[in-house]
């Protein structure tokens, strides 16, 4: 038994928590919740990233230029990806919904279009190539935030509300 929380017996071995333990109030958002939030934003865009990106060190460039590496690691590493995306997607679908993503893929794609226009000078954009990486960087840098917001919603939900999220995805 947490010596932190009122538990109250139901049944042979089991227990129901009364209040939550101490330090997780409901509405507190403390450290533990940004850090885990970024490092899923961490691994969401080393998961977009390394599956495309404009700079050449990708699975698709790795996949389309035919010689290097064996078709067998191309074709087992393309499945470990599709497995990832699948439930990652999945997870994300569950817990944004139709309405969340097209909401929060609007909010992430202004929110990196902000982001890079900052970050990169004025006089940068004379040309067209540099204007077109930068879209797929905006892209790319949206779809990971969507992602992340889609892994990190229901623990969030739990900290500012106190209570537990549960759907079940149907098809």
């Amino acid at each position: 038994m947490p010596p932190t929380a009122l538990v109250m017996r139901q049944g042979p071995g089991r227990a129901k928590r009364l209040l939550p333990p101490l330090g997780r109030a409901p509405g507190a958002i403390g450290a533990s919740v940004v850090g885990y939030f970024f490092a899923r934003l961490c691994l969401s865009l080393f998961i977009v990233l390394s599956t495309y990106n404009p700079s050449g060190y990708s699975y698709f460039d790795w996949v389309a230029d035919g010689g290097r590496g064996p078709l067998s690691l191309k074709v087992t590493v393309g499945l470990g990806l599709v497995i990832v995306y699948y439930a990652v997607l999945r997870i994300v679908y569950g817990a944004l919904r139709r309405s969340g993503l097209i909401f929060g893929g609007i909010a992430a794609l202004l929110f990196a279009t902000e982001l890079v226009s900052l970050t990169v000078a004025a006089k940068s954009y004379r040309s067209l190539g540099f204007i077109l990486m930068l879209a797929q960087y905006v892209l790319l840098i949206a779809f990971a935030l969507v992602i992340a917001f889609g892994v990190s919603w229901s623990s969030l939900i739990e900290r500012l509300t106190g209570q537990l999220q549960k759907r079940y995805v149907r098809y």
